[in-house]
């Protein structure tokens, strides 16, 4: 990631209408990012995540940075 993207695998993804929350397993972590809604990904595919002004959060939902 110290070149701004990791490559992942989609677990699943959660249509909500304007976007969609993309769960991906990153190496040994899990994280969520945004795609839109006609982003055409389903459980299994590889993807490359580019970072663009990255939010972070722990466990406990407390922001990170």
């Amino acid at each position: 990631a110290a070149n701004g993207h990791a490559d992942g695998v989609v677990d699943w993804v959660e249509h909500l209408g304007d976007q969609n929350h993309l769960h991906v397993t990153v190496g040994t972590k899990k994280l969520v990012t945004l795609t839109d809604p006609d982003t055409d990904l389903a459980q299994g595919d590889k993807v490359v995540i580019r970072y663009r002004a990255p939010l972070y959060f722990g466990a406990d939902g407390q922001r990170l940075m």
